[in-house]
Order: C-alpha cells, then sequence, then structure tokens
C-alpha cells in the first residue's frame, strides 16, 4: 500500500480497544467472544449468556440478523433477537456483539449493541462501513474469505477515515482447494495484518473450519499466535442449532476450552477493571465538556430569540426520555438524578439562570 493510510499508522505499537467492563483488547490477556450463531428465543440465548458467563468469556455474540446462502434458510429474529441479546448480555453483566448488515439498520442495531460486527460478506460495503464508523460504537470488521489482507485493511480503513479508531480485525478463514474443512484459517496472515497495524485482531475458528472438533484446537493455536481473542459459536444444545449447528460447541465444551487457555479470572483482576472504569470515566468528561460548550451555543440562541434559559418542558422531555431508556446496571431513578445535575450546568452555561430553579 503506497499511500498514507490511518490503519497502517503505528504499526506494531498496540491500540486498545475496550467494551464493557470485561473485553479489552490489545492488552496481554485475549479476548474471549461466545454465544450462538443466531439468538433463537430468550431462553437459549440467556442460557448461553449464563454459560459463557460462569466460564469465564468477555463478551456475549449472537445473530439477530443472519446473512444466509439460501433465501429460505433463517434469517434471524431481527429487532425481537436484538432486544433478547441485550437483555441476556445485562443479566451476566457481559457486553454483546452482533451483525448489522444494512446502512438503514445501524441505529438500531447500536441501540442495543455494545459493539457492531461487520460480516465477511459485508466487508466492501462501503456505505456500510462509513455508517458503522459514525455510530460510535467500537466495530468488529471480519475479513471476507476471498479477501487479501492489503483488502481487509482498507476496508477497516474507511472505518477509521469516519473518526473511529475502536476497530477489532476479525480472521474468519479463507477460500483454498481444501474440502475438508469450511475454509482455511490463515493464522499467517493474522498475524501479518497483526504487524502492520496498530489494530488488535482475532480468529473466528468456528467459521474457518466448520467442524466442531476443530474448533478448540484452532481456538487454542490462535491464541498462541499472539492474537489479541477468539470469537467461538456456543449453543446450550449445539444439535439443534437453527444455523452452524456443525461448527457450534456446547457450554460443556466451551468451559473446557477456557480451563485450556489458562486465562486470568475476569474477577481477578482488578486492576484491569479499574483500568477500564478509568478510560470511561475519562471518555465520560470529554462528552460532557462537549455538551457544555454546545449549551452555550443554546444559550446565545436563546438570548437571540429573546427565548429564557430555563425551559421547563424541554427538561422534563429528556429526563422522561432518558429514563425510559435505563437499562441494565443503570436504574431510571438514577438516570433522572444524573441527568438532572447535567441539566443545571447547562442552564448556567448558558445563562446563569437562578440556582433554585428546578423542573
Amino acid at each position: 500500500m503506497a499511500e498514507e493510510l490511518l490503519v497502517t499508522a503505528g504499526a506494531g505499537q498496540t491500540r486498545q480497544v475496550v467494551v464493557g467492563s470485561f473485553a479489552r483488547f490489545g492488552t496481554a490477556t485475549p479476548v474471549v467472544i461466545a454465544g450462538p450463531c443466531s439468538v433463537e428465543s430468550d431462553r437459549q440465548i440467556h442460557q448461553a449468556a449464563e454459560g459463557v458467563a460462569a466460564a469465564g468469556g468477555h463478551m456475549l455474540r449472537g445473530g439477530a440478523f443472519k446473512p444466509r446462502t439460501s433465501p429460505y434458510a433463517f434469517q434471524g429474529l431481527g429487532a425481537e433477537g436484538l432486544r433478547h441479546l441485550r437483555a441476556a448480555g445485562a443479566a451476566v453483566g457481559l457486553p454483546v456483539v452482533t451483525e448489522v448488515l444494512d446502512a438503514q439498520d445501524v441505529g438500531l442495531v447500536a441501540e442495543h449493541a455494545d459493539m457492531l460486527q461487520i460480516g465477511a460478506r459485508s466487508m466492501q460495503n462501503f456505505g456500510l462501513l462509513r455508517a458503522a464508523g459514525r455510530s460510535g460504537r467500537p466495530i468488529l470488521l471480519k475479513r471476507a474469505a476471498g479477501a487479501t489482507v492489503d483488502e481487509w485493511l482498507h476496508a477497516a480503513e474507511y472505518i477509521l477515515a469516519e473518526g473511529n479508531d475502536q476497530v477489532v480485525l476479525c480472521e474468519r478463514g479463507i477460500r483454498s482447494f481444501e474440502p475438508h474443512t469450511r475454509a482455511t484459517l490463515d493464522l499467517a496472515g493474522a498475524v501479518a495484518a497483526r504487524q502492520r497495524t496498530s489494530l488488535p485482531v482475532i480468529a473466528d475458528p468456528s467459521h474457518a473450519t466448520g467442524r466442531r472438533e476443530l474448533v478448540v484446537p484452532m481456538a487454542c493455536a490462535a491464541v498462541a499466535s499472539g492474537l489479541d481473542g477468539i470469537i467461538v459459536e456456543v449453543h446450550p444444545d449445539p444439535d439443534r442449532s437453527v444455523s452452524d449447528a456443525a461448527q457450534t460447541i456446547s457450554i460443556e465444551a466451551f468451559a473446557a476450552l477456557m480451563r485450556r487457555l489458562h486465562l486470568p479470572a475476569r474477577t481477578s483482576d482488578l486492576a484491569g477493571l479499574r483500568d477500564a472504569v478509568d478510560d470511561l470515566d475519562e471518555e465520560i468528561l470529554r462528552l460532557l465538556a462537549q455538551r457544555m460548550a454546545l449549551s452555550a451555543h443554546i444559550g446565545d440562541a436563546k438570548r437571540s430569540c429573546g427565548l429564557p434559559v430555563f425551559q421547563p418542558g424541554r427538561e422534563r422531555a429528556i429526563l422522561e426520555r432518558l429514563a425510559d431508556r435505563g437499562q441494565g446496571h443503570l436504574r431510571p431513578a438514577a438516570v433522572t438524578a444524573i441527568w438532572t445535575a447535567i441539566l443545571s450546568e447547562s442552564r448556567a452555561r448558558q445563562g446563569h439562570a437562578p440556582a433554585q430553579e428546578t423542573r
């Protein structure tokens, strides 16, 4: 690649991508993402989430929108699947990742997922890459089966060019002449990509092999090669999985894999968790500073229109809208308290509103 690319800047260095409390890509500890190929029901995804969390997994995966070769195959539960996935992840404290297929669905998927996956079939859907880059969510970018490493990195460039550097690359197998496996897990290509960029790189041994008995050995090989993590398909009853049953492992097999990898226990990584909290606090402060700068401009606009700084109807609507969206570990009452303080500071920025004014 002759041109100067964002994706190759800082090659050889480590860029951390943080998703939730436990998933920190680009550290010495590989991130393990696990869950079913498809969200089939509320009960199924909750069972999978409980198994993944109990075994020490860092993230929950599950497909709500499924791109299938046959138009008659199961296509996913759509928005309902997103809700089930979000609820299952929240119930066990795991962040979730799921695939988005269409640029028009990016907003919907981003409301429910902590990380957006761009699948292999969509790697060169440039409109989708740009929209995902603008979503504000970390992106998991899978390599297309026929893509070179250069083409893979160029696809990531579309996301980075939108100002989003929270990108994780995923090797999920390339096409070769070997019919025994679904694809060929190109660990050499994955390591080469890791050397040519600062982006974390993980592997998907489930899709690469297509064979249940090969998933665990190839997962271990990916971690041994120095990659930043793995993503595997795990189901409470693999043989009854509505999609990718042949490559899906059981919860018990996943627990055995986690023991074999000898990864640090999530709950004992107090220093790592505190680092994650510190990073999030810095990001919250940065966003609050941006909000206050906008509030100052809004104050100027109100004065030019002869409007008062304090607008109780607007503030009430903001509080009600955000409180309704409180979920997981954030109670509606906590949302109300936090944003009441934010709105009070915003009024001060807009025009030094009297302190006794309330909504």
